[in-house]
């Protein structure tokens, strides 16, 4: 009888903490279950399992993305936001990134094809890469985005996500303002590869029409899409910026406390001559004619006192030594969590010569 008591007793304690390790272990599962995202049906534990390992290799896989496509800090300025160091090494590169499906479909352009193609984004975007590309071109082009993905092909699931580069040259279609002139292209060279997205928009206008519709997509519901940068074969010094709306002669820029350039955009090289790069990190002072300095820190102090505010006109040296007439008109950002002061955004318009010779006049009177 002794014997059989502490087996009994044996039994009763192995039983007791596996009980207690089955509620610990469904007490997990339920708090994954809640965890797991547009959980709202009850699931068995192997679905909740299998759902949780799902999740955590695309958490994963978009962690090592995130680390490959953030810029080192070692390398870039630390006043620049990784938007702003892309473009600036895109605008010093002749270049801009262009994302396009297999069907010729441009879905993506970066605003860099403005100063050097002259069109706008929102011209290119949801247009056909064959429209602007000269007719003997066609098939070439048509053949290097078909080729990888026929049905009569075996896609194999690390081809969607190859790191392979490949490279070729094409001319497109420059921006004109005339639609009677004739049209002019410019000669680019293409680097980039294939890359799987999902939900990629579809598009009306299908520039290869008649061609086999053979746009591959995963069992994934994920697009194939050539993702490249976009060089000019020779690079171009000058950059036209093709105006198509009537000029407003305005550029904006953003600036520290201390008035040094953190920002330039894109219409700011047709009026004073100088790249972005040019000018970060120099100070705005630098550029001011001396006899407009004194009336110049005058507003600028009344800016960090109300926070925002409208600059006297002003004298600014371009980059071909000349002065051009500027007005300013600015705001002080500030922290949303802390509210401090952050930077300051300026909008500069170019003043012609009949509102300076006003802005004079009433001077002369005033202080008269």
């Amino acid at each position: 009888m002794d014997e059989d008591d502490k087996d009994k007793a044996k039994r009763a304690s192995r039983n007791k903490s596996e009980k207690k390790r089955r509620d610990q272990f469904n007490v997990l599962i339920k708090e994954l279950s809640s965890m797991l995202p547009g959980s709202i049906r009850k699931m068995d534990k192997s679905t909740v399992l299998l759902k949780t390992i799902d999740f955590l290799q695309k958490h994963n896989e978009t962690s090592t993305q995130t680390e490959t496509n953030t810029i080192q800090h070692n390398w870039k300025p630390s006043f620049l936001s990784n938007e702003e160091f892309t473009q600036l090494m895109l605008e010093a590169l002749d270049g801009f990134i262009i994302a396009v499906t297999t069907d010729g479909n441009i879905i993506y352009v970066s605003d860099s094809i403005t100063p050097l193609l002259g069109h706008l984004p929102s011209d290119i975007v949801d247009q056909n890469l064959l429209n602007f590309l000269p007719e003997q071109e066609h098939g070439e082009v048509y053949k290097l985005l078909s080729s990888h993905t026929l049905v009569t092909d075996s896609v194999l699931p690390d081809y969607l996500n190859s790191e392979n580069y490949f490279e070729f040259c094409c001319h497109l279609l420059r921006g004109i303002l005339d639609p009677e002139e004739p049209p002019t292209y410019e000669y680019l060279r293409f680097v980039g590869n294939f890359q799987s997205y999902d939900n990629v928009p579809s598009s009306s206008c299908n520039g290869f029409e008649g061609a086999v519709q053979r746009t591959f997509q995963s069992a994934l519901n994920e697009q194939m899409c050539f993702v490249a940068t976009v060089r000019l074969a020779t690079p171009q010094f000058i950059k036209d910026m093709c105006i198509i709306e009537e000029p407003l002669e305005e550029f904006t820029s953003r600036h520290s406390l201390e008035w040094k350039f953190l920002f330039l955009d894109h219409r700011a090289p047709p009026i004073i001559g100088y790249l972005p790069f040019e000018v970060l990190g120099t100070s705005g002072y630098d550029y001011y004619h001396v006899d407009d300095l004194d009336q110049l820190a005058r507003c600028h102090e009344q800016l960090m006192q109300f926070g925002k505010g409208k600059s006297c006109c002003y004298r600014f040296l371009t980059k071909g030594q000349q002065w051009i007439w500027l007005q300013t008109h600015y705001y002080i950002t500030y922290h949303q969590w802390n509210s401090k002061p952050e930077f300051i955004v300026c909008t500069h318009s170019l003043v012609r010569y009949e509102k300076y010779m006003y802005f004079v006049y009433c001077l002369i009177h005033l202080f008269h």
